[in-house]
């Protein structure tokens, strides 16, 4: 599915390939979303973008938006993504949804609705047939959508603005596609030409019996990185969770309404493929066992429906109470539910020993004394979390005592660089004077007794070689070797860890055979042509977010954005 998609946008790295349903999840109740927009108002102003301001509304429909976005580019949720949650995309990704959705304001570009069905058709192509599949469509709409609380005004305006998205692309991109097929013969030829070298590699380990620590020299290394040592801003808040696992009886009552629950496990099970459900063993599945898994995915998203509106009931009950910061427990303490309080956790990390998604570190922190409850359950893989806050640890320098093994480790590691670099330096000398000679490298390397590597050819393009020990750059390497003339050694280069270095001999260069230019330089040149398209686009993409100056509730006011 999706292939045709992944064709024409370089930007969708992966495609989906299955439709992993877990059903039944909604993003408010009724009552709830009517409590909510009543209390704040679906026009709240969040923050701004080119000094207008940002309201909820909007930043919550781009939010979807980045959601389906990301789903089309890695074929997973966000929230399935543990990555994502530490890097802080989807934060990164609705700023640049934002923006993006701006511009199309701004240049008037119009999406027809033939082009919102032409994608819709090339995303839920049948693999073999290129055919569109409606049954796809249908169980993504009905099904997958339900699983992120989505709904198809929400995937409608995705499409839109995606069809819109590569019109911009086009547009700002232009400039990058205008490369001559003279200039793209040189680039290949550039890219693809070889050489043939010989290198001498030196590890920094070997220089850390040479080490010798004062006490007064770990504590100038200290006071000097101080800034390696500093624990960022962290939070403490008090949840309730509610497990998914005390809600499989009302998840089997759910399932046993629904008519058709056997036909739309065999779908599935046809739309994943057999390959997709293996035992602990490796093994694919049995046919039964397969569709057992499949019904016990249906049954956690049931229950995970069932736990949330559990939570929103808990927190129409919050939101009934007189403002305080102690509600949260107070509440739970009354019904007899368990509240916990999480051990202190940075806006860039998570609260230990929890899963739970990005949007948890994301609600903690905009918790304070004056508003203690995060008024949104958040929804994790194993159950449903009501937060409040409980504190707010400000930065700190952890004490000298407490990280005196880390600064010497890093202090004798810092002076094994010191002395590897020297000892670089007087071997690149003596190398330099033996070819002065007349010598051969690899002669004036035995004469150094040092080991020399007969490296095989390799071009700008390669990515390892199995010779080159483990802690070397190759991209160090190549930049290196291709900056020499023939029987020319470079001078010695450290790999940006510090913790090796080596100098590269070049004895040859080895020029890319016309007939492979011939048959290779179009593909090539399409290639480069929307490679420099998108690089243009994100070129522009840059300056416009810095004229954009987007400002959100939680950002740091550091001046600039």
């Amino acid at each position: 599915m999706f292939q045709s998609i992944r064709r024409h946008q370089k930007w969708l790295w992966l495609v989906i390939t299955t439709l992993t349903i877990v059903s039944f999840v909604i993003f408010f109740s009724p009552q709830q979303r009517q409590r909510s927009e009543s209390r704040s108002g679906s026009g709240d102003v969040i923050g701004t973008i080119n000094g207008r301001p940002i309201t909820r509304e909007e930043y919550l429909d781009t939010y979807r938006e980045a959601e389906l976005r990301y789903l089309f580019s890695t074929g997973n949720w966000p929230r399935e993504n543990e990555m994502s949650r530490q890097m802080g995309i989807m934060d990164r990704e609705t700023r640049n949804r934002l923006l993006l959705i701006e511009k199309l304001k701004e240049f008037d570009i119009q999406v027809s609705e033939a082009s919102i069905a032409q994608w819709i058709v090339e995303a839920f192509q049948d693999r073999a047939t290129g055919k569109f599949r409606q049954e796809d469509y249908d169980g993504f709409v009905k099904l997958r959508l339900a699983q992120q609380n989505l709904v198809v005004a929400d995937f409608q305006r995705f499409v839109r603005h995606e069809v819109g998205i590569q019109h911009l692309i086009a547009l700002t991109g232009l400039t990058g596609k205008l490369i001559t097929p003279q200039e793209a013969e040189i680039l290949f030829r550039r890219e693809n030409e070889q050489v043939d070298a010989q290198a001498v590699f030196l590890q920094s380990s070997n220089y850390l019996s040479k080490v010798v620590e004062t006490p007064a020299e770990l504590l100038t290394y200290y006071t000097n990185y101080q800034a390696s040592y500093r624990i960022a801003e962290r939070v403490q808040v008090v949840y309730v969770k509610f497990d998914a696992t005390n809600y499989v009886t009302e998840a089997e009552q759910k399932l046993a309404t629904q008519t058709n629950l056997a036909q739309m496990i065999d779908a599935e099970y046809l739309q994943r493929g057999t390959n997709s459900f293996r035992g602990t063993n490796g093994l694919a599945l049995a046919a039964d066992e397969a569709k057992q898994k499949i019904r016990d995915e249906y049954r956690h998203g049931a229950a995970i429906f069932e736990a949330r509106k559990k939570a929103i009931e808990f927190a129409n009950e919050l939101l009934d109470l007189p403002p305080a910061t102690n509600n949260l427990a107070n509440l739970a303490a009354a019904k007899g539910i368990l509240s916990t309080v999480t051990d202190p956790f940075a806006k860039d990390g998570q609260p230990p020993n929890l899963k739970v998604p990005d949007t948890f570190a994301q609600a903690a922190f905009q918790l304070s004394p004056a508003q203690a409850f995060y008024e949104q359950p958040i929804v994790a893989e194993d159950g449903v979390y009501l937060v409040g806050f409980h504190k707010r640890i400000p930065s700190e320098v952890k004490p000298f005592d407490t990280v005196r093994d880390q600064v010497t480790a890093e202090f004798r590691k810092s002076k094994a660089a010191e002395l590897l670099n020297a000892a670089g330096r007087e071997l690149q000398s003596a190398l330099t004077n033996g070819l002065a000679q007349g010598k051969k490298f690899a002669a004036a390397c035995k004469e150094a007794n040092v080991e020399l590597i007969d490296l095989p050819p390799f071009s700008q393009k390669t990515m390892s070689l199995a010779q080159i020990p483990n802690r070397a750059d190759i991209t160090s390497l190549k930049t290196a070797a291709f900056s020499l003339s023939t029987n020319q050694a470079s001078s010695f280069t450290l790999t940006p860890t510090h913790d090796a270095g080596f100098i590269v001999y070049l004895e040859s260069k080895v020029p890319v055979p016309d007939e492979r230019v011939k048959s290779e330089l179009r593909e090539f040149t399409d290639n480069l042509r929307r490679t420099r398209q998108y690089e243009a686009f994100g070129e522009w993409m840059r300056k416009e977010m810095d004229l954009a100056r987007i400002t959100l509730q939680g950002d740091k006011q550091t001046g600039s954005n």
